[in-house]
């Protein structure tokens, strides 16, 4: 969703201050599966255990978030 696609019954808050300029996001939800991915204004250059480490951040992040459907 593109800012200026936020509505009064958008989830998305009108004013809210991005933390990831230039970033595109892409969600995809279906059936059991819930997909997300984002694309990058620039390479990562991370080293293995820089990987690892982002690699469990985003697990424990996208777990928060999920967790309530789990109640």
């Amino acid at each position: 969703m593109k800012l200026s696609q936020i509505t009064e019954k958008s989830h998305y808050k009108k004013n809210h201050s991005c933390k990831t300029p230039d970033a595109v996001y892409s969600t995809t939800i279906s059936g059991d599966t819930v997909k997300v991915s984002v694309k990058l204004p620039f390479e990562t250059g991370l080293t293995k255990d820089e990987s690892e480490k982002l690699e469990a951040d985003l697990h424990y992040a996208v777990e928060k978030v999920l967790s309530s459907m789990f109640k």
